[in-house]
Parts: C-alpha cells; sequence; structure tokens
C-alpha cells in the first residue's frame, strides 16, 4: 500500500475526543499547538482539526511531565522519545503521596474571575482569598492560613517581585506562582532561584490547579533581600506624533468576553480579548523596560506607543465582534 493511502487510512481523532484520551481541556490542547507548536493538527475534508494517534500519544507524555511540574514551553518541542526518557527518568516520583488539602491565594484582574466562573472540583485546592484588589488582599492574607500564593500580572519586574515578595512575608506561605505575560530574562531567574514557579498567561484552570500543586511539592520558596531600583531613563527624541489612545476595555470585561459562549465557532471574542490582554501587557512592559543609555529609551517609547496603536485596533475588532454577536461585557 502506498504512503499516500497509508495516510489517508491512519487513525485520526476530534480534539474532543483527544481531551478524552488525554485528560487536557480542549483550550489547552489549542494553547499548546498555538503557542509551543507541541502537535499540529490536521484538516480533515470539512476543514475540522484532526490529530493522529502520535499526536495523542505525545500530548499523553506532555501531560504527564507537566504534572510533574516540568514547563511546557521547554519541552514542547521534545521528540517522543525524548519525552518517553524523561517520564523513565522521573517513574519513582508517581509514588509520592498527593496533598490532602491547599489553601491558595490569588491575587489578579483575570485568574479570579476564572475561579469564581468554575463550576468543578479542584480539590485538593481550596481557595481561601481570590481577589483583584491588592490593598485587600494584604489586609485579608493576615486572616487565613496560606499554603500557596499565586499572583497574577502582566508584567514580571522589580515592582511585582518585590510585591511577590511582600505578600509572602506578610502571609507566611511558603510556596509561589507567577502569572506573567512578559519579563526579561534575569527577573524570571531570580524568581526561579527562589523557588517561584513561573507561568505564562493566559492559562487554564486545569493548568493553573497542576502548577499549584507542583508548587506545594516543591522545595520552599527563600525570600532574597530587595533589589535597589535603578532610576529610568526617559527620552522622548523617538516619540510617536500620534496620541497613544486610553484602553476601551477593563480587565473585568476583557474576562468576560474572554469566557462568555459564542456562537461563533472559531471562539473570535475569546482570541481577540487574549490578543488585547497580551498587547496591554507588552505596553506595560516596554513602558517600563530598562534602559542602557538615552537611545534605548527612545526606543522603548516607540515600541510603547507602537503597541498601543496596535492594541487599539484590536479593541475596535473586538468591539464590533461583540456587537455583532450580540454580547454583553
Amino acid at each position: 500500500m502506498s504512503s499516500s493511502s497509508d495516510e489517508s487510512h491512519e487513525q485520526t481523532y476530534g480534539i474532543g475526543a483527544v481531551a478524552k484520551l488525554t485528560g487536557l481541556s480542549d483550550h489547552t490542547i489549542r494553547v499548546w499547538e498555538r503557542r509551543y507548536q507541541a502537535v499540529v493538527a490536521r484538516r480533515s475534508p470539512n476543514g475540522r482539526r484532526v490529530y493522529t494517534t502520535a499526536d495523542v500519544e505525545k500530548l499523553n507524555l506532555l501531560k504527564l511531565l507537566t504534572d510533574r511540574g516540568l514547563s511546557i514551553g521547554r519541552i514542547a518541542g521534545e521528540s517522543r522519545e525524548e519525552l518517553k526518557s524523561r517520564v523513565e527518568s522521573i517513574t519513582e516520583l508517581s509514588a509520592a503521596p498527593a496533598p490532602s488539602n491547599i489553601n491558595v491565594a490569588i491575587l489578579g484582574d483575570f485568574l479570579p474571575a476564572k475561579i469564581s466562573a468554575q463550576q468543578g472540583d479542584l480539590s485538593p485546592l481550596s481557595f481561601v482569598i481570590v481577589d483583584t484588589s491588592a490593598e485587600r488582599f494584604m489586609a485579608d492574607i493576615t486572616q487565613h492560613p496560606v499554603d500557596v500564593l499565586i499572583l497574577e500580572s502582566p508584567v514580571v519586574d522589580d515592582d511585582t517581585v518585590e510585591q511577590l515578595q511582600d505578600l509572602m512575608t506578610t502571609s507566611g506561605a511558603r510556596r509561589a506562582a507567577f502569572v506573567y505575560s512578559f519579563a526579561r530574562t534575569q527577573d524570571m531567574e531570580r524568581l526561579r532561584n527562589n523557588g517561584t514557579v513561573l507561568l505564562r498567561a493566559p492559562i487554564d484552570i486545569d493548568e493553573l490547579r497542576t502548577a499549584i500543586v507542583s508548587a506545594y511539592e516543591a522545595p520552599s520558596v527563600s525570600v532574597t533581600p530587595k533589589r535597589a531600583q535603578e532610576p529610568a531613563i526617559v527620552d522622548a527624541d523617538w516619540a510617536m506624533d500620534t496620541k497613544v489612545e486610553p484602553r476601551r476595555f477593563s480587565q473585568e470585561q476583557l474576562t468576560a468576553l474572554a469566557n462568555v459562549s459564542s456562537a461563533i465557532e472559531c471562539e473570535c471574542p475569546r482570541h481577540l480579548a487574549d490578543l488585547v490582554g497580551d498587547l496591554t501587557a507588552f505596553e506595560i512592559y516596554s513602558a517600563n523596560c530598562a534602559n542602557r543609555n538615552d537611545e534605548d529609551a527612545a526606543l522603548h517609547r516607540y515600541l510603547h506607543q507602537t503597541t498601543a496603536q496596535a492594541r487599539a485596533l484590536i479593541e475596535k475588532a473586538l468591539e464590533r465582534v461583540a456587537k455583532a454577536e450580540g454580547l454583553s461585557y
């Protein structure tokens, strides 16, 4: 039989079937495919995404390894053979007893709404504090026992690293995770060296649960002394003439649009909301990025304003889609 004939008769699975076979959510599979190229779906004659048996096997291996705390970004590009070798090397970890209860506190813009909307069982997690207000959160963490603290922020920088350290000290939590969109390598390494689990946004609840359990079982976080913040260099030589448009959507509105049920099968509202969130995060990141000299400062100002323009365009597109679909936010 020819290879083309073999391919035409190869067993394939729709994304719903793959989700059942692997225990991953549809959203997680799409994110792993889109962001990390973990697998590449084929298209059936009717245009639907389908996956091969090899894809299913690789996704199962990736889930097993990420459940053990490995970063999907680090292992997604590995072959099935390489992943199998990793699995064999950590088999002994499967006998480790799972914790019966983990008290979790979350501060962020998007995650609190996702947690509130979650209907399924999230054991062994107990979300004792879930808030969008840093002031309320700081007061509440002194009133509840916290095992794992989760901070969600668009960027990782000196301020957010110090904020996490302050929250850890105040709460008494010994383990932490940081959900972010953009970060410098040096800031990420600083957090990793403290034992903090880093998670790239957007993240679904299944991924978050796995990460929290991994953070709880990982070595305790050691809080390092705060660094003196370097003065920012401000230079408007490369400033664009175009005025930066203010944001059209609050974090709460973006969360609502990202989670709303839509009749559009391609899930345009959710993807556009994610794009706006990512662009907003980079807008903040570029505005606060460290500068070596005046030319650097001017370049970062240009990047900030260009990103703001892109964000404004996508916001307009999101408004149009929301109106066409009759979505309230």
